[in-house]
């Protein structure tokens, strides 16, 4: 399985009833009046040898994921308050004739067969009418990248991807399929390039350069800072750390080449 494909299986299982009005499911939000979420960031360490999550094979062999709770905790001031509700997910291929338990304490135990992945959402209060046109007046902060990329790749993610992620990974997100609704509650110009969307294009981009050297993604670490629009250009970035370390530092530009996500990956030789 290619590196961040992992992120389109094991969606929530949830029916329409138990859908938000937003089109979010109900398992991770902490309640009202906390209704508006987003994908801030996360973590993902790969099965060794690494990079392409061997033990998860795309043969029709039985696969598991255990989800839990990691942490919840609260940032900002008093009615401007944002509740981070970080998500510890493992996923690894199921044995013949393992049972739930044993799977559960073979993934608890062993990391050397699981894929690990840590990500974190922020749920936010409703905006009222007057923070939408305080949004609508204030541009994005706008943040340049530090340094120019040693390789970099531009794309315009069309409704079409957007319409297509969203349905392989189970979202019914409506920032990311409904404008009038993104425009209308959310504040944002257009619909959003989901989250895991980002990070699925930064790891594509890299693990295809890497693989020319011979190495791959063991680790890669990410946070998402500004939205990505439907139908405006991005650029993914990505250049070599310090010599030696084996550390990459990935980005992704927005149309004025401000950073909208970033990340580092470890990398190993396959």
């Amino acid at each position: 399985m290619p590196s961040g494909h992992h992120l389109v299986y094991f969606p929530p299982q949830v029916t329409l009833s138990e859908l938000l009005p937003d089109g979010t499911d109900i398992l991770h939000t902490p309640g009202e009046p906390f209704n508006r979420r987003l994908w801030a960031g996360g973590k993902i360490t790969f099965p060794q040898p690494g990079g392409h999550a061997d033990n998860l094979l795309l043969n029709g062999q039985r696969a598991a994921c255990v989800e839990n709770i990691g942490n919840v905790a609260v940032q900002g001031s008093e009615g401007d308050e944002k509740i981070l509700v970080t998500i510890d997910r493992r996923f690894t291929s199921v044995h013949e004739l393992e049972d739930e338990a044993q799977i559960r304490a073979r993934v608890a135990s062993d990391s050397s067969e699981v894929l690990v992945e840590k990500r974190t959402l922020f749920f936010m209060r409703d905006l009222d009418p007057e923070q939408q046109l305080e949004r609508d007046r204030k541009k994005s902060r706008f943040v340049k990248a530090p340094t120019d990329p040693d390789v970099s790749y531009k794309m315009t993610p069309s409704k079409a991807l957007l319409f297509r992620f969203s349905a392989l990974t189970f979202n019914a997100h409506l920032i990311h399929l409904d404008p009038l609704y993104t425009r209308n509650t959310e504040g944002h110009q257009n619909v959003l390039v989901h989250g895991p969307l980002t990070v699925v294009l930064m790891l594509s981009f890299l693990s295809n350069h890497l693989s020319r050297l011979g190495l791959c993604v063991k680790d890669f670490e990410y946070r998402n800072l500004a939205p990505l629009h439907v139908d405006e250009e991005l650029r993914i970035c990505a250049k070599a750390k310090q010599q030696g370390s084996g550390q990459w530092a990935v980005w992704i530009e927005g149309p004025q080449g401000g950073l909208a996500a970033r990340g580092t990956a470890w990398a190993a030789f396959v």
